[in-house]
């Protein structure tokens, strides 16, 4: 067997979730699982595509009316102007698989990689089994989860290779302003590194607007631009988690080259039908995200209010984007964050995740409010009951 996988672990979600699963009404706080369905045009576009004979091989980036699409997009939604054509887009299966690719094309073994502390744990994993090493930097609970720019000049070193962002953020919510990106690509620029930015979340955002950090690349010069590589998931927009697409953008001729090859040898293309759906997503109507996005903050301001409202977590910020609530643990409870989310499910049937399995050594845990709102509901009256501190 492969000894890298032997010291590869599964997430501790996944453990939340097995317990979980045990009880007859879970509130499933654990998962960041979309609780819509799919709009109907996209699944009726994907069922076109297969009666339509489109059930053959594809080009293994992605099929040329999905990329003009995304092309389209980008340029209109996302204010990306560093790129001039559709061959500069890869279509992946999904931004897992984005990230998967980027990191496995820019990486070799002893790269430090800057990522936020927190951070999902998967983009971790990837790094590491890429090679590279991680460097985690705090992000400021009193900055609304954003870095500090000076201190994260001060983790750069002579092996750093990328800084991962990740706006909006998962697990906190944070999300990065124009500044921000500015000063970050300033870095890149002095230090000659690598911008990965994951925007899976770039629809769920709620007091702003999102900002893509190849936008604000345009204002660099084209040696920063072709070290910008942005990473995009049809998954938590249009509510297709299952389907698995995504894709990668980036303005480089050579890494465009090289990533092909990582697609061909890992997938060789993504299903044909689904890239169908794809287009009828980006091309369809948009209302969805926007009824999806304001459901997501009546949902946020609800359990913002009830974690508040406990005398053992506390969340200073509501949340700006993504559909994560990362609250601190106070003194009032004694034990640890895994003890914590223990409780709250053998007590209150109530999942969550420990700030743990984020890299965080602070005490704190998630929740997702990505679940229908009634489990939000029945999760904020649950937390008002007494908690004992026993352990």
């Amino acid at each position: 067997m492969n000894q890298q996988l032997r010291d590869v672990i599964f997430s501790g979600i996944v453990t939340v979730r097995d317990k979980l699963l045990q009880l007859d009404s879970p509130l499933r706080l654990e998962s960041g699982e979309p609780s819509f369905d799919t709009p109907t045009h996209i699944k009726d576009a994907m069922i076109k595509a297969m009666h339509d004979n489109h059930t053959h091989y594809a080009p293994s980036t992605g099929i040329k009316p999905l990329k003009e699409a995304i092309y389209k997009k980008i340029t209109e939604k996302n204010n990306i102007n560093i790129i001039d054509d559709s061959n500069k887009i890869v279509v992946t299966n999904g931004g897992m698989h984005a990230l998967y690719c980027t990191f496995r094309t820019i990486l070799n073994k002893g790269d430090e990689v800057i990522i936020p502390q927190p951070n999902w744990t998967a983009t971790a994993w990837i790094i590491e089994l890429s090679g590279g090493i991680l460097k985690k930097v705090k992000l400021k609970p009193e900055l609304a989860y954003r870095w500090d720019i000076d201190e994260l000049e001060q983790n750069i070193s002579k092996n750093t290779k990328a800084i991962l962002i990740n706006s909006p953020h998962n697990p906190t919510g944070g999300v990065c302003t124009a500044d921000d990106y500015r000063k970050i690509l300033a870095l890149a620029e002095k230090h000659n590194l690598y911008i990965v930015s994951d925007e899976a979340y770039e629809d769920i955002i709620y007091d702003s607007k999102h900002v893509s950090a190849a936008a604000i690349a345009s204002e660099f010069p084209k040696a920063v631009q072709d070290k910008v590589i942005s990473a995009f998931t049809f998954s938590k927009s249009y509510a297709m988690t299952g389907w698995r697409l995504g894709y990668i953008v980036c303005s480089s001729n050579e890494f465009a080259d090289q990533i092909k090859k990582m697609i061909l040898y890992t997938i060789n293309g993504v299903s044909t039908p689904t890239q169908y759906g794809g287009i009828a997503a980006l091309e369809g109507p948009q209302d969805d995200l926007h009824t999806m996005c304001n459901i997501y903050k009546q949902r946020r301001d609800l359990i913002f209010e009830g974690v508040n409202a406990t005398e053992f977590l506390k969340c200073a910020t509501p949340p700006g984007g993504a559909f994560y609530l990362y609250a601190k643990v106070t003194d009032t409870w004694e034990g640890s964050a895994w003890d914590l989310v223990n409780y709250l499910i053998d007590n209150y049937s109530l999942g969550s995740v420990p700030g743990d399995i984020f890299y965080d050594d602070e005490k704190s845990i998630r929740f997702s409010y990505a679940c229908d709102t009634a489990m939000i509901e029945k999760a904020v009256e649950n937390l008002k009951k007494p908690v004992s501190t026993a352990v």
